[in-house]
């Protein structure tokens, strides 16, 4: 029997994640399906607090504990390294815990992955919560990223897929600086289509420098590529400087270089280190059903 493997990535909000999990078990009980959840305990401050009543369609529930709080990013690319290991036959769908992302699509995902088991689906986002200031960066984080890269990266983290993608995802360790970016970057998709809900509880702690810097980590994924790009743009920029005399196309060249230096650092920064592999960040794992 095909399993549905839910990966969860968490940091204190349990409230939230408590909720969730009741969402997911009402729908995929709609379809009678019973499905297995690893949630990614990133270190959490607050006491664990998960309830495991009303929670029928959900047969396993176990919680990866990190020692240290390395991001979202960074505790999915270990779970999903966990269960390569797990030598399981499963569809595989990565959700954030907060409620954004919307649980209603749920059935819809796994039906598409298991439609189209040799392409990860993604859940692109129609509408955003956010505040007006959010939303304009967001469009110029989008366009930037297509323009050096050829890639309009409209989704995050919710996706399906089957785990025979799994090894195909994992390739070149692009998931450790964005899981969108390793997608898209290794493997095929196919779209649905979803309004990026509010947050259950609280409003989202997420700031400027914080969202500049998961920018980079997106793009860093294709340096290679951006760093083509940005040769043939600062040729071009170069050409308009010297027979023009246009100074926004010196200002361009500059931006153009301190985008690659970016991507090298924040490269630098995101490596692996101290460690041998993914799964020495794993402090222990708790069977909670």
């Amino acid at each position: 029997m095909t399993k549905y493997l839910f990966l969860i990535p968490l940091y204190n909000d349990w409230r939230s994640l408590n909720f969730l999990l009741k969402k997911i078990n009402a729908e995929i009980s709609t379809k009678k399906r019973i499905a297995e959840v690893i949630i990614l305990n990133d270190a959490s401050e607050t006491k664990k607090t998960l309830s495991k009543k009303n929670l029928s369609s959900l047969k396993k529930i176990n919680i990866i504990n990190l020692k240290e709080n390395l991001g979202s990013q960074k505790a999915i690319s270990i779970g999903l390294e966990y269960i390569s290991n797990l030598k399981t036959k499963s569809t595989i769908i990565v959700m954030d815990s907060d409620g954004e992302d919307d649980p209603s699509q749920i059935n819809l995902m796994i039906d598409k992955a298991k439609k189209f088991p040799n392409h990860i689906i993604v859940s692109n986002r129609t509408k955003r919560k956010e505040i007006l200031i959010f939303r304009i960066l967001y469009k110029i984080h989008l366009m930037l990223t297509f323009i050096f890269t050829g890639k309009w990266i409209s989704f995050g983290n919710y996706s399906a897929f089957n785990i025979k993608n799994l090894q195909k995802l994992k390739k070149n360790n692009s998931t450790w600086y964005a899981l969108s970016s390793g997608i898209i970057h290794n493997c095929d998709t196919k779209n649905v289509y979803a309004e990026r809900k509010e947050r259950f509880f609280d409003s989202s702690k997420v700031s400027f420098p914080s969202l500049f810097f998961h920018s980079l980590r997106i793009i860093s994924v294709f340096q290679k590529r951006v760093l083509l790009s940005s040769i043939l743009y600062a040729f071009i920029l170069n050409f308009f400087y010297i027979n023009f005399e246009n100074n926004l196309a010196l200002l361009l060249i500059f931006f153009v270089i301190l985008l690659n230096i970016s991507i090298a650092i924040t490269k630098s920064i995101l490596k692996l280190k101290d460690f041998e592999n993914k799964l020495d960040f794993i402090g222990n794992v708790n069977k909670v059903k």
